[in-house]
């Protein structure tokens, strides 16, 4: 159940296994089946979550009152409502379970438990929250500069097995695209 998570810790910081697993106590296992919201816009995240199984797409309702992707969770990922942890405001975002998932979970409210038992995690979740901002703000960047190919390939580059694990809305709104364009898109891209 751990050995995920301990590894892509001390991949980012050094620290013992010991270490690791006496913080890890804080954190709750929960599985979520396929289609479950794990966090709904409006709520307030109270989270911060390790994927181990599963795979995870986050939406928001554009100004169309459309329902769009913007980033994919795949295991090995920690997931969070970024831009809302640190300063408290809901979310304007769902995270949904687009596959049965299994993630360990530690509650907000355990953060500074675990800081002070061993400042090293402190170092580790600001890498962690300096990481998922950078692939927000270059998620963002990318929907603005990126054709819905580029954005495509760059995915398939990213998560090559995704592509059969997301389902095809998702996709076609994470790519800004409607679902028949996106089955023209892979007929073309699969013909090169």
């Amino acid at each position: 159940m751990y050995s995920q998570v301990i590894n892509y810790i001390k991949q980012r910081v050094e620290i013992s296994r010991e270490e690791i697993e006496e913080s890890l106590q804080y954190s709750d296992f929960k599985k979520y089946a396929k289609g479950d919201y794990i966090l709904r816009a409006g709520e307030y995240c109270r989270f911060i979550g390790f994927l181990n199984k599963g795979f995870i797409v986050t939406t928001f309702v554009d100004e169309t009152g459309s329902e769009k992707a913007s980033e994919f969770k795949h295991e090995g990922c920690f997931f969070t409502y970024t831009e809302g942890l640190t300063n408290n405001s809901p979310s304007h975002k769902n995270f949904i379970a687009i596959e049965d998932c299994e993630a360990l979970v530690l509650n907000k409210e355990d953060l500074p438990l675990i800081f002070k038992a061993n400042p090293k995690f402190e170092t580790l979740f600001s890498l962690i929250l300096a990481e998922e901002l950078r692939l927000v703000l270059l998620n963002e960047q990318n929907r603005k500069t990126q054709s819905a190919e580029e954005r495509y390939l760059a995915l398939e580059n990213t998560f090559p097995q995704a592509l059969q694990r997301i389902p095809v809305k998702y996709m076609a709104g994470y790519l800004g695209i409607e679902a028949p364009s996106l089955s023209r898109l892979r007929r073309r891209l699969a013909g090169k």
